[in-house]
């Protein structure tokens, strides 16, 4: 039995106690790595704010993905097995839907580097990471061009099976007088392809010219326009 508490990483079985100071500092680690993911919660919805499409499950799920991690973690690095053991069992891990953007990646790998600083009972390197993350999320929302805000700023989404280029996308909607739009993202998912764009002053009469240049393009398209926060002006 001793081999095996050897084996295991576990030197003995009184380290599993939960009186013992390592099981204590467990659980403050773990409080905190769900406290980051709470904030990369938040932190979420501030970095996209209402200008972009928000992915609600992604966001969800990082209160959930930063403890958990964390736990792994802890978990291995007392063990050069488990080590051994956890990069087969992840090798069967897949994202059964895409992730939408280079930028979400980012929110998860955040995450990922939240968990390893609290596993090695370093919480500030994850805080720390975070702070640097808000203060950019704020300029990024705040100081961005005064072009993309105020009213008839419009979000436009272009779905279509055909094999279409951002570069004749973005000439269309230069030619229904378009000048100030911002491209925000674009995705492949069962054939389809989605562009995303933040496009500012889209009046209504400039809608419906815009709409019509992009049917033109693909009859079978999904054209869907949306104003945050009811910015449609007169």
């Amino acid at each position: 039995m001793d081999y095996f508490y050897q084996l295991m990483g576990v030197a003995d079985v009184q380290d599993l106690d939960l009186s013992s100071p390592q099981s204590w500092t467990f659980v403050i680690m773990l409080t905190v790595a769900l406290i980051y993911g709470v904030m990369l919660h938040q932190l979420y919805n501030v970095y996209y704010r209402e200008n972009e499409p928000v992915d609600a499950s992604l966001s969800r799920s990082l209160i959930l993905l930063t403890p958990a991690l964390m736990t792994i973690f802890w978990v291995i690095q007392f063990s050069l097995p488990l080590s051994v053991g956890l990069l087969g069992t992840l090798s069967f891990v897949r994202f059964r839907s895409p992730v939408k953007r280079a930028e979400d990646v980012a929110f998860i790998v955040i995450a990922l580097a939240c968990s390893v600083s609290t596993a090695i009972v370093k919480p500030l390197i994850g805080a720390g990471l975070i702070l640097i993350f808000l203060i950019y999320s704020l300029t990024r929302n705040f100081f961005r061009p005064a072009s993309l805000s105020g009213k008839n700023f419009a979000v436009l989404t272009f779905n279509t099976k055909m094999d279409t280029r951002l570069t004749d996308l973005e000439s269309e909607i230069r030619k229904a007088r378009c000048r100030s739009f911002e491209f925000v993202s674009s995705r492949t998912y069962d054939g389809i392809t989605s562009f995303v764009f933040n496009i500012a002053n889209l009046r209504q009469v400039h809608l419906s010219d815009l709409t019509h240049r992009l049917e033109e393009m693909d009859k079978g398209s999904s054209i869907n326009v949306f104003y945050p926060n009811g910015r449609l002006g007169s």
